[in-house]
């Protein structure tokens, strides 16, 4: 196979790709409007539980935390690190008595 039949064989597979490809997207846009796509997607409310609003809390500030502990180890601040672990450990005890 030379070059140039190469190149007719790319741009017909090319063609076909693209042309089915905007044959679908142009069904995603009509079959659906903006309400039945929020729809689709919408959760029902969760119960709110204690338990559950306290853990998730607890695991921001951990997340929060671990973030900053980081932070202060590229910039090489140990005793602003050791602070942190602190407060790592203290929320950590707190999620493993829940």
């Amino acid at each position: 196979m030379t070059d140039k039949e190469m190149n007719k064989l790319a741009d017909i597979i090319v063609d076909k790709l693209l042309t089915t490809y905007i044959r679908e997207q142009a069904t995603w846009y009509t079959t659906s409007s903006m309400d039945d796509i929020y729809n689709t997607f919408k959760q029902k409310p969760r119960k709110k539980t204690k338990k559950a609003d306290t853990e998730s809390e607890l695991l921001g500030q951990l997340a929060k935390l671990m973030t900053q502990l980081n932070y202060h180890q590229e910039k090489e601040e140990y005793e602003e690190c050791a602070e942190i672990k602190k407060e790592i450990d203290i929320i950590n005890d707190k999620i493993d008595k829940l």
